[in-house]
């Protein structure tokens, strides 16, 4: 099964040769405390990330609990890893989140900005547990008994990235063939205007910094040139059907013979108004009226919940001090 997903293709692999191209980054081995965490059906934040923390606590006071424990302590906490987020939060302002393959994007619509941009731990964890993305990415590792990648948490220095800049690169026989406007679902008028310059800059940073240097023969990249010869790489993925989903190729396309590659395709004209992939994973209408007539967001009422239970924790601990 992990060779569905490339172990060369898991960020912990790629990034460090690719460094000097990608998007600053840092990656942090996930405890396996905070791997049954995360594989519990409990949803509750760890201690150090709820607001409600009381202020004159603090996280060395901690070690990490474990499933088990939480039948009968209230809350986990994980003070060292979080820590380490915390550092990286510090230096980077806020973060995008991904683990070895893939990103949170399912559970955005718990996010309070609706998007997968950190600022805090309470969304990194809130994120973390709530994806099914996530969850699968590490069943995978951990039913693979050959797999010797450490499951990770790769927290990427957030940029306000233009869609019309992104781009998904298919290479075949370690030959790029084919670069694909990423956002389809709108026009940008500037993939039009610079056609040629984009096809050049992404296939000089194919041949200078990618051909050779990349384990696969056969391949998926994605980059955003974010002006003329700056191209950044963001992810490598695999050559397959779900990588030319939501693409402006079918994988029928790349097995067949194509022409003055790289072929490059973009939307020509405006199209309407078109649903975004990424709408796919927005929250129920009903929730989403819930939380309008209410004036709260998930997180809020996660840190209430969160807040009651240490309260009847508290009460419980009072009553057996009476009876003893």
């Amino acid at each position: 099964m992990v060779n569905d997903l490339k172990l060369e293709c898991s960020f912990s692999s790629w990034y460090p040769t690719f460094k000097k191209d990608s998007l600053k980054a840092t990656t942090l081995h996930i405890p396996d405390a905070v791997l049954k965490y995360l594989e519990h059906d409990t949803f509750v934040l760890p201690l150090e990330a709820a607001k409600s923390l009381p202020e004159d606590s603090e996280w060395t006071d901690g070690s990490p609990v474990t499933c088990e424990q939480e039948e009968t302590d209230y809350q986990p906490t994980f003070p060292e890893f979080s820590q380490q987020i915390q550092e990286v939060l510090d230096e980077y302002d806020a973060v995008f989140i991904k683990t070895n393959w893939s990103t949170p994007a399912d559970a955005m619509w718990v996010a309070p900005t609706k998007t997968l941009k950190c600022n805090t731990l309470e969304e990194i964890y809130l994120l973390l547990k709530s994806s099914d993305r996530i969850a699968k990415d590490l069943n995978i590792i951990k039913s693979s008994r050959d797999c010797p990648l450490p499951f990770c948490l790769v927290l990427k220095q957030w940029q306000d990235i233009n869609p019309c800049t992104e781009f998904r690169c298919f290479v075949i026989d370690n030959e790029l063939i084919a670069i694909s406007q990423r956002d389809i679902s709108q026009y940008h008028v500037s993939n039009e205007l610079q056609k040629y310059d984009i096809q050049t800059d992404i296939k000089s940073l194919f041949l200078e910094r990618i051909k050779g240097r990349f384990p696969l023969s056969n391949y998926s990249f994605d980059v955003i040139r974010y002006k003329k010869d700056k191209v950044k790489i963001i992810d490598f993925g695999a050559m397959d059907a779900a990588s030319t989903k939501e693409t402006l190729f079918t994988y029928e396309e790349l097995q067949n013979h194509i022409e003055n590659t790289p072929e490059f395709r973009f939307i020509g004209e405006e199209i309407g108004i078109q649903p975004k992939p990424l709408m796919q994973f927005c929250i129920p209408q009903e929730i989403s009226e819930f939380f309008q007539s209410r004036d709260v967001t998930l997180l809020d009422l996660i840190q209430r919940e969160v807040e009651s239970q240490r309260k009847e924790h508290e009460k419980e601990n009072a009553n057996v001090s009476e009876s003893t």
